[in-house]
C-alpha cells in the first residue's frame, strides 16, 4: 500500500479514550491505567489531515485538576498553583506528520512521525520529530487507534487509545 493511501486511511478527528501506562523493564510489565497526567477521566482530540498535518490536545477532566476560577485570557484571577494546575495535566501539540517508510507499514499498523513540532505546550517538543507506533482496529463499524509512546527519560511505554470520531 502507498503511504498516501495509508495517510488518507488514517486522516480524520479521533476522541481519546484512554492512556494505559506499562512500566518497565517490558518483562515486569504491569498495565494500568495512568493516573497521571489525565488522571481517570481524560479528554482530547487528535486530528490527521490527508494533508499531511496533525494536531494533539489533551488533558483531564477531574474537577481536582480544573480550577473553575480561571478563565482566558489569564488575569488577576487564580493562583499560580492553579494555573500549574492546569498546565501540569494538559499537553498540545501540532505540526506536520507523515509514516516513517523504514518500518513495515500497513493501514493497520505501523509508525506515524509527528513534526517537527511547530507549536506545543511544552516548549522542549518545538522542532522534535515524535515518533508514534501505531495500531488500528476496526470493530462494530468504529475505528479505533493506539498511539504507542515510549518515555526514554523514565523507562515506560503508553498506550493512548483513540476512536475515530470525524473521517478525514
Amino acid at each position: 500500500m502507498k503511504t498516501q493511501e495509508i495517510i488518507n486511511f488514517l486522516a480524520g478527528t479521533y476522541s481519546l479514550l484512554n492512556n494505559t501506562h506499562i512500566d518497565q523493564p517490558i518483562q515486569m510489565a504491569k498495565r494500568h491505567p495512568s493516573p497521571r497526567p489525565w488522571g481517570t477521566t481524560p479528554a482530547g482530540l487528535l486530528t490527521y489531515t490527508r494533508y499531511g498535518y496533525m494536531s494533539a490536545v489533551m488533558n483531564s477532566m477531574e474537577p481536582e485538576k480544573r480550577p473553575p476560577n480561571l478563565t482566558w485570557p489569564p488575569g488577576e484571577q487564580g493562583s499560580v498553583e492553579d494555573w500549574a494546575l492546569i498546565a501540569k495535566s494538559s499537553l498540545s501539540y501540532s505540526g506536520p506528520f507523515g509514516l516513517n517508510t523504514s518500518v513495515p507499514l500497513t493501514k493497520f499498523s505501523g509508525q506515524v512521525l509527528h513534526g517537527p513540532v511547530v507549536t506545543g505546550s511544552m516548549p522542549s517538543m518545538v522542532g522534535v520529530v515524535q515518533r508514534r507506533n501505531y495500531t488500528v482496529v476496526e470493530r462494530d463499524g468504529e475505528v479505533y487507534l493506539s498511539i504507542a509512546v515510549i518515555t526514554t527519560q523514565v523507562g515506560a511505554r503508553s498506550e493512548i487509545w483513540w476512536r475515530r470520531v470525524a473521517k478525514g
